[in-house]
Parts: structure tokens; C-alpha cells; sequence
């Protein structure tokens, strides 16, 4: 997950990034950092916590400049601890490089014995300092920092989507398969670049486009520059982007994420039979596919599990007891609604099942007379190793159980997913997508031992 920002050509650059960064918070709430080319010097600043307590006045009275790229982070490579915040730098002769991504390095082993043979070792366990040490490194090889960039994707396997600052300048870039989203917009004279399109109109600024896959786009005083570094037949976007992580206002993939989840949400209605007398979502990010269900059900839809809005998102905890601990404070049914009903509940996705566990348990507390569970998504049968925190097969309940099973496990009257079929055929171009977490067919390799 993760979320990355840089704007360009700003007075107050360190203010128009703190609006970029804030609307990408539902991508990581563990960490938060930005970094500010005053002109002479890139100035960095990061914290644990969230971007409203890190970044206040003061702090961003401190960080002027025109040029800044900031980061929000949600932990798969290296653990919580401040070291492995972003923004991650790499001194070189010509000066320091600093860059935020987004995404995981599978090969982050291998890689980082090559650069310690190099004479660059990273100061921590995080992917991006992986990235920025090798294109430091073979910049001090080249004197081309483009060409670095390149070698950088030739040697680094995983996916990226990052934004490099050097001596003022900004390069912009993806890994060559496109797995992570990022994208470009403009706002008066200044660019903007952004994990998703919602941070790019919070800025004021209209979205433009993707920055493809394998593509660099460099940013400079005299003008911007777009090389193609690497081209691939077909790209593998994460198709978890649209079921769970990305703002429903975005647009990602060049598709409305919004759009997605209300299309997830009538095929599954199509696809599985309605038992129930109105839908209920598992706010927020099921609203739309909700929404979705009840249109093509012809069912009334009702907000009947209210979420508060002063606790993060559950499923990115940094551990059970938190994620479970999180639950209770989020979500309170609203008993006049459910009580003597059959309810339907639609949920985005299922990982570890006891979050949905519970949730059954507070809606059969709260009157309902039969639940039936639909999930607008396939099962989640197989670990990411590109960005999403399901590293351990065993913690994936659908990999080792049914969905007979899993009914049970979770509480519900019956459970019906969402096939990959029916998920696919909602998609303009299913082939550039990755299902692994849905298939296990990976596009990369996995880490050694994995």
C-alpha cells in the first residue's frame, strides 16, 4: 500500500503537499514524511503518526521550497520503527537523493548484498532504500542519473511507483509492469503526482494521466522530459486497488474506482442468489459494491453499521490484537434497522476472517433474524509480495478452508463470493491486471523462500 505525493513549481510547496499526503492517509497510517528542496538543500521531516499530527504549522514553516515529495506508509518491508519512514535518502559526489515509493522489492536480499559490495549499504529494512542505494549506485558508475534509473529496473525486481528529488530536479517513475498506481496532474503552473487522482484534485490540480509503466518522467527548471525506459506486452496492475485500497473519488488504472466497485457489486447480485430483505455495506469501502447489490437486487440499501470515522482502517493494523481492538471501536450496528430482518451484508474482500467474525456476531446481537454474507471480490487464496501485508499463506482463512467453512467460521446464515470470472468481466482490460493474491500465479518471482 502506501501512498506518494510530489509537487512541483509552489511557493509554499510544503502546504500543497500536506493537502496531497492527507487525502492519501487511508494508504498508510503508521508513519508520515515529506521532503523539501529549499533551493540549497533538501530538508526532510518525518514521524510516526498521522499526517494532522506530524505536520502541523510550524513544522511546515520550517520546509520551504518550490519542490517537495512526501510519503505515507503503511509497513510490508521493514517494521514500524521511525528508521524505516519515508522519505529514504543516498548520499552521492554530486549530493543526497531522496525518494518516496510505493510497493515492494522481491529481490531486496540479493540486491542489498550487491550494494554492500559497492560500498552502499542502506540504513534500514525498507524496499525504498533498496531503490534509491542502486540508482546512487550506478549513478556513481554512469554520471547519468536516467541511466542509473534504468540499470536500477534492469537489477531491481518488485514493484515501485516512486518520486526521486535531486539537486531540485524530480523524477517520476513505475515499475516496469505497473503494478502500483501513480499518476500525473497539473494545477496552475506546477505539477502535481500522486498515488491516486483524489490527492491531485484535494491539491486543486486536474488529473492528467498515468505515468506508465517503465516510464520516467523528469521534471526540471527548463521543462519536462518523458522517456519510455522499459516496455512490456501486457502490464499486471493490482486488481486490489479496486476492491479495497484506493479512494472510491479516484480514478486508477484509468478507471473510476467507484465505477468498479458498484459493477463488482451487480455482478455478484447477478451471480448469487438474494435472500435478503435490504443490503447493508461494511462502510466504507464496500458502499459502492453495496450500492451496486441492491441496484441490480432491487432491494432497499440502508447505512445500518455505522463506522466511525476517528479510527483507521482495520485491516491494515499492525497487529491482531490492534486489528481486533479496532473493530469494536469502528463499527456499531443500528439495531431499529436490523432487528427481526433478514439482512444482507456485502463486504469488499475477506483476509484473516475475524474481523468479519465479529462484525456477524454484532449484527445477530443487534436482532437479525437470518445473515447473508456476500463478498465483491474472490477468495483471497495466496500471499502479495508487492505491496499488500499478506506475506503468510496460514493467515489467508480461504487458503485453507471453503467457503462452507468459512460461512461457518464467520457467523453468517450463507456466503457467496464474487467469481473471478464475474471480477474480470467488470474490467475494460482483465489481461493487464494481477490476481495472484486471487490465483497464485504470479508475475514475479516471489522472495527466496517464500
Amino acid at each position: 500500500m502506501c501512498g506518494v505525493c510530489g509537487v512541483y513549481n509552489f511557493d509554499k510547496a510544503s502546504e500543497m503537499l500536506y493537502l496531497g499526503i492527507f487525502a492519501l492517509q487511508h494508504r498508510g497510517q503508521d508513519n508520515a514524511g515529506m521532503a523539501v528542496w529549499d533551493g540549497r538543500e533538501i530538508r526532510i521531516h518525518k514521524d510516526k503518526g498521522l499526517v494532522f499530527d506530524i505536520f502541523k504549522p510550524e513544522v511546515l514553516a520550517s520546509l520551504p521550497g518550490r519542490v517537495a515529495i512526501g510519503h505515507t506508509r503503511y509497513p510490508t518491508a521493514g517494521d514500524s520503527s521511525l528508521v524505516n519512514a519515508q522519505p529514504h535518502h543516498a548520499d552521492t559526489k554530486d549530493g543526497r537523493m531522496v525518494i518516496v515509493s510505493n510497493g515492494d522489492v522481491t529481490n531486496m536480499l540479493e540486491q542489498t548484498r550487491y550494494l554492500k559490495s559497492q560500498g552502499f549499504t542502506p540504513y534500514g529494512s525498507n524496499d525504498a532504500e533498496v531503490i534509491v542505494a542502486s540508482i546512487a549506485c550506478y549513478y556513481e558508475q554512469t554520471g547519468d542519473i536516467a541511466r542509473a534509473i534504468e540499470m536500477m529496473m534492469d537489477n531491481v525486481k518488485g514493484s515501485y511507483s516512486a518520486i526521486l528529488l535531486f539537486k531540485g530536479d524530480m523524477y517520476v517513475f513505475r515499475d516496469p509492469l505497473g503494478i502500483r498506481p501513480l499518476s500525473l496532474g497539473k494545477s496552475g503552473d506546477g505539477l502535481v503526482f500522486a498515488s491516486e487522482s483524489c490527492a491531485i484534485e484535494t491539491m486543486g490540480g486536474s488529473y492528467q494521466r498515468d505515468i506508465e509503466p517503465g516510464e520516467l518522467f523528469i521534471v526540471k527548471p527548463g521543462g519536462t522530459e518523458s522517456r519510455r525506459l522499459k516496455k512490456m506486452p501486457t502490464y499486471k496492475h493490482c486488481v486490489f486497488e479496486h476492491i479495497y485500497f484506493s479512494r472510491p473519488d479516484s480514478v486508477v488504472y484509468g478507471e473510476s474506482v467507484a465505477q468498479k466497485r458498484f459493477m463488482f457489486g451487480q455482478k455478484l447480485a447477478r451471480e448469487s442468489r438474494v435472500l435478503s430483505e435490504f443490503v447493508l455495506p461494511v462502510p466504507d469501502s464496500s458502499n459502492n459494491a453495496a450500492l451496486g447489490y441492491a441496484d441490480q437486487a432491487g432491494i432497499p440499501f440502508k447505512l445500518a453499521l455505522i463506522r466511525s470515522h476517528y479510527i483507521g482502517r482495520t485491516f491494515i493494523g499492525s497487529s491482531q490484537a490492534i486489528r481486533d481492538f479496532a473493530v469494536k471501536l469502528k463499527f456499531n450496528p443500528v439495531k431499529s434497522l436490523i432487528q427481526g430482518k433478514k439482512v444482507g451484508v456485502v463486504d469488499d474482500s475477506i483476509v484473516r476472517g475475524t474481523t468479519s467474525k465479529k462484525l456477524m456476531r454484532f449484527i445477530r446481537e443487534a436482532g437479525a433474524q437470518e445473515i447473508h454474507f456476500r463478498i465483491a471480490s474472490p477468495p483471497i487464496k495466496h500471499p502479495c509480495f508487492y505491496g499488500v501485508d499478506t506475506p503468510r499463506r496460514h493467515e489467508l482463512i480461504a487458503s485453507s478452508q471453503s467457503v462452507e467453512q468459512i460461512k461457518e467460521f464467520v457467523g453468517a446464515d450463507t456466503l457467496n463470493y464474487l467469481s473471478l470470472e464475474g471480477l474480470k468481466s467488470c474490467l475494460k482490460e482483465p489481461e493487464n491486471y494481477c490476481y495472484a493474491c486471487l490465483d497464485g500465479r504470479y508475475p514475479i518471482d516471489p522472495p527466496a523462500g517464500k
